[in-house]
């Protein structure tokens, strides 16, 4: 079970590391455009995870994922969430927009991955996740607007996209497939998607404008996402995604400590909640190692 304890952890840090996405792009690049950003940043991002596979395991892996329809479908769902993400925060706004995507993935990746049979996620995770949506709620109402509508259905979009991802994800590598290959495999092939978008836009034409292409790619993207294979392997498609929505709060405390952004009272709480609801889920999950191992000495 410590196998359990190390994947919560590291999908725990690459939802840190997607956190600094948004505060980056604000410091090195404000104003770039979304649908640029995200194509520039997928193709650096995916270039990272090929070069690590390659050094790690050769060619085969990625050779034999890429012969996979499932791993074509990832590869789209990658690409969608990330056009999809910048096109509904443009319509319905940064907080409501991202609260959706983020809020809505975990409920969508718990039920997909039950009726796929991944496992059902259990009771402790549906308090968590609902737990976690009401702070998110919270942490947006202060700057909630009137959103519209074709904003809000981009950002459902972007939430499916993701929840599907993660569960393809997690049935490619329980198939006995590399995690970080499997990673490699189905970004490169969502970044050859967003080419068009990425050739639109010379927003990182300048000293800094490399800085953060190669902080989101490498760092936010590359690095995030081999931590995020970690999960792949032991957990279960809606406990990732739950475990993932650090990254808004992550988010939100460096647009008020770095930015300057302001937060009130009613984001204080919500951020508090959703800590509340992961350290909920790793309560329980070290509760079940403790009486795993319990087990098995008596067993012994």
């Amino acid at each position: 079970m410590a196998g359990r304890s190390a994947a919560t952890w590291a999908v725990l840090a690459a939802a840190a590391l997607f956190g600094t996405s948004a505060t980056a792009l604000a410091l090195l690049a404000p104003g770039a455009p979304g649908p640029s950003v995200a194509a520039d940043r997928l193709l650096v991002g995916a270039a990272g995870l090929v070069a690590v596979v390659l050094l790690r395991h050769g060619s085969a892996d990625l050779l034999r994922i890429w012969r996979r329809p499932s791993a074509w479908l990832m590869g789209a769902c990658i690409a969608g969430y990330q056009a999809f993400f910048f096109m509904g925060t443009a319509r319905a706004g940064v907080a409501v927009g991202t609260l959706i995507a983020l809020g809505a993935a975990p409920l969508l990746a718990g039920i997909l991955g039950w009726v796929v049979r991944e496992g059902a996620p259990g009771w402790v995770w549906v308090v968590s996740t609902l737990i976690a949506i009401v702070g998110l709620t919270l942490v947006a109402w202060t700057s909630l607007d009137v959103a519209e509508p074709v904003g809000l259905l981009y950002a459902l979009a972007a939430a499916a996209c993701y929840a599907t991802y993660t569960v393809i994800g997690v049935r490619l590598a329980r198939e006995g497939l590399p995690a970080s290959s499997v990673l490699a495999a189905t970004f490169a092939i969502g970044a050859v998607v967003l080419v068009p978008a990425a050739v639109t836009s010379s927003w990182w034409m300048s000293a800094q404008g490399v800085v953060a292409v190669l902080w989101l790619g490498l760092g936010a993207t590359t690095a995030a996402y081999l931590l995020f294979g970690v999960g792949l392997r032991w957990l279960q498609p809606g406990q990732i995604s739950t475990l993932t929505l650090l990254e808004p709060v992550v988010a939100t405390l460096l647009g008020v400590l770095v930015v300057g952004e302001q937060l009130g009272i009613l984001g204080w709480v919500g951020t508090l909640l959703v800590l509340a609801a992961l350290g909920l889920l790793g309560i329980v999950d070290g509760r079940r190692r403790s009486s795993t191992v319990t087990t098995v000495r008596t067993s012994a």
